[in-house]
């Protein structure tokens, strides 16, 4: 299958520019598409089919979505699945996991030493300047003597040579460390793809952008990096022959997550179904395609992971989300992508 990338935009701001300039100077093959993006025909999809953009006007999709239509759906939908994310998925990945060694190797834990500390005697010789061994001192009343030469011996609790009590302890693995982990494994990319189906009303489209949020999460309470991308994409003829993608990256690895920038690319239909749309045709134009008169079929979870698989093969740690329209497949998709990046960046 071949498939066409444009992912060269910055941020939103740069697609908006792009899709305003490609839609400004559609080619024959597209020319006609520009009436359902004009205030009649919106006006009258608001009138006749009020699900379809939500509650929303012309002269707010014309001038650009910059705020979820509703953020307490964020915040209720983010409470009922975070809720029900098992302790075992969140445990999988934290941040760094400490490892013990009895051989010097980072940082002294006295805790760990002191659950089994002791002291023990040894044998010093003040003539000779040093300890002896048991073998070599015979016991004289209360005194003892080194053997070979009658000179006393002084039994003591042993001491280091600076004179300090020398203390021992039955734990071994007592030095504390960070095993290295190298930096390209703990570097996660999230694809999300845009949207759903015709007949998925808004308040399920957000379950796709809440699985990959959680996860974000997770990731960087875990010091994880972690960039996220949106993609927006369609093909002519169900992604057998060929297939056409925007990616717009909406958090890089240095920066922190944008919720509300991230429900509304991924989960708000009146950003999907006009800028949306508009960057499907758009992308068609762009490549020299006709873009099919329903605009082609959608980019499903499935399908996302199609048309990626060959993009930038050398990033290994890459995830996919989108189309996900209930709880049950939320947190299906949240715990297996934690637990496959979990083997992934184990040391």
């Amino acid at each position: 299958m071949k498939t066409f990338i444009k992912d060269d935009f910055k941020d939103l701001l740069e697609y908006r520019s792009w899709v305003n300039q490609q839609m400004n100077g559609l080619s024959w093959r597209n020319e006609h598409f520009k009436r359902i993006f004009e205030q009649p025909y919106v006006e009258n999809t608001l009138q006749v089919h009020p699900k379809w953009f939500g509650n929303t006007t012309f002269t707010e999709l014309s001038k650009g979505i910059t705020t979820f239509k509703d953020p307490l759906l964020i915040e209720r939908i983010y409470e009922q699945v975070n809720h029900q994310v098992s302790t075992y998925t969140r445990e999988r990945i934290k941040a760094k996991k400490i490892k013990y060694n009895p051989v010097g190797l980072g940082v002294f834990v006295f805790d760990r030493a002191a659950m089994g500390m002791y002291r023990q005697k040894e044998y010093y010789s003040s003539i000779h300047h040093g300890t002896v061994q048991d073998n070599e001192v015979r016991q004289n009343g209360d005194s003892y003597l080194l053997i070979k030469d009658g000179s006393p011996v002084e039994k003591r609790w042993e001491e280091r040579p600076d004179g300090s009590p020398k203390i021992r302890t039955t734990s071994k693995n007592v030095f504390a460390y960070y095993p290295k982990v190298r930096k390209e494994n703990k570097a996660v990319e999230l694809y999300l793809s845009c949207g759903g189906a015709v007949g998925v009303p808004a308040d399920k489209f957000l379950y796709s952008g809440i699985s990959a949020l959680i996860v974000a999460q997770l990731l960087e309470k875990a010091r994880i990096k972690t960039r996220i991308s949106i993609v927006i994409g369609s093909s002519p003829d169900k992604f057998q022959y060929s297939a056409l993608l925007a990616i717009i990256p909406i958090k890089n690895f240095d920066e922190h997550i944008d919720t509300n920038l991230l429900a509304l690319l991924s989960s708000d239909p009146r950003f999907f179904r006009y800028e949306g749309f508009k960057g499907l045709i758009s992308l068609y134009d762009y490549y020299e395609q006709n873009c099919p008169e329903n605009l082609g079929t959608g980019l499903n979870l499935a399908y996302l992971k199609q048309t990626l698989k060959d993009y930038h093969p050398e990033i290994t740690n890459r995830f996919y989300f989108g189309w996900t329209f209930s709880e049950t497949e939320a947190l299906k998709n949240i715990e297996e992508t934690i637990n496959e990046i979990a083997k992934k960046i184990e040391p």
